[in-house]
């Protein structure tokens, strides 16, 4: 399926699943990034639950250390990551994270999602 993607000329692969820590297929630890990366060359954003330790559909998700994202992303296994729910909770994050404030996130809540409307 991707190999005919890169060749029309897709330049990066937006690799979305819950969360992107869990492997992709049984007996490897590579995302769905990793694979989509490894097998066609191409640029990879990885995306799922970036900064968030818990599941997004229970009331509240609290916040996740970025370490083994960017242990990841050193070993090479994406190009790019894809921020969603704890952006869109905390507008600070970004900042957050170049000042190395990480541990001072906003947890994800329905409540706080509900502001957004």
């Amino acid at each position: 399926m991707l190999a005919p993607l890169a060749d029309a000329g897709v330049s990066a692969f937006h690799a979305s699943t819950r969360r992107y820590w869990e492997p992709a297929f049984e007996g490897s630890d590579l995302n769905l990034a990793a694979w989509a990366k490894r097998l066609t060359g191409k640029a990879a954003i990885a995306v799922g639950s970036v900064g968030l330790s818990g599941d997004f559909l229970q009331d509240s998700a609290g916040t996740a250390g970025l370490e083994p994202l960017v242990e990841r992303m050193a070993r090479d296994e994406f190009d790019l990551v894809a921020v969603g729910r704890a952006l869109l909770v905390d507008h600070e994050w970004v900042r957050k994270v170049l000042d190395g404030q990480v541990d001072g996130f906003l947890s994800f809540t329905h409540e706080a999602e509900k502001t957004l409307f």
